[in-house]
């Protein structure tokens, strides 16, 4: 299975907690924007975006 990361960049507040579970997924740019490193995720990455995106305190971070 195969999934894709969305960001609601309207929600999103930058906080980083995505990047610290999922570094090789999330980066937070120097401008405070998040970046999404791999946005179509391979079946073996979905567990571990969906594991960033609970710890979202804004829950901008969906996987679909």
């Amino acid at each position: 299975m195969s999934a894709r990361i969305v960001v609601d960049e309207a929600l999103c507040a930058s906080t980083g907690l995505c990047e610290s579970v999922a570094p090789e997924l999330f980066e937070i740019a120097d401008d405070g924007a998040l970046l999404v490193l791999v946005p179509d995720l391979p079946a073996d990455r979905v567990e571990l975006a969906r594991a960033a995106a609970r710890t979202c305190p804004t829950r901008a971070l969906s996987i679909r």
